[in-house]
């Protein structure tokens, strides 16, 4: 069909049927029903930032509570949950992992760029690479700190753990409310 027939009314397209579209708003109003903070909070970890350390308080700002919320919906049982936590904490291990391999090798680039424009007697840029591995350095002793919370079950971790299972009981409550509680009997 040519852009003239469609101006002018020659074939007009098909109007498209609405059913899909009416059902998506409606399981979208009982989402709404269930989860009253379903549009405030969405998930907005990706998990690939542009840098290991950046990937890392992704993973921490993650909204863990929709998550085990969604969770619950589809498969409602504790070990489950448990095992979905143990596997949240072994992913932000793995980003802490990657994100120290990643430093330790750029501080050995620093250190070579460090002699070698030392021996060149460039002291300002020598003065600045120091102040990059200095940052290096302070960024792998918090790394070594979030991976002792981690292990030890404390702060970051903590919070974790905590808005993931809020998120799964607000779930499973969601399942009871929509299943036994609100059903005309």
């Amino acid at each position: 069909m040519g852009i003239w027939n469609y101006l002018f009314g020659g074939n007009k397209p098909e109007e498209k049927a609405v059913p899909d579209v009416s059902l998506q708003e409606e399981a979208n109003r009982i989402d709404q029903r269930l989860n009253p903070n379903l549009d405030v909070r969405k998930p907005h970890f990706d998990g690939r930032s542009e840098s290991t350390w950046q990937r890392i308080f992704d993973r921490i700002r993650h909204d863990y509570e929709m998550e085990g919320y969604q969770d619950a919906l589809t498969t409602a049982d504790n070990k489950y949950r448990d095992d979905n936590i143990s596997i949240i904490k072994l992913d932000l291990q793995a980003d802490i992992h990657e994100a120290e391999i990643a430093i330790k090798e750029y501080l050995k680039e620093i250190d070579f760029h460090i002699n070698s424009r030392r021996k060149a007697d460039l002291h300002d840029l020598v003065e600045e690479l120091e102040s990059r591995r200095e940052i290096c350095l302070d960024r792998l002793k918090t790394m070594e700190e979030i991976k002792l919370e981690v292990s030890n079950d404390t702060g970051t971790s903590t919070r974790i753990v905590l808005a993931y299972k809020r998120g799964f009981n607000k779930g499973l409550a969601a399942l009871s409310m929509a299943n036994i509680i609100n059903r005309n009997i």
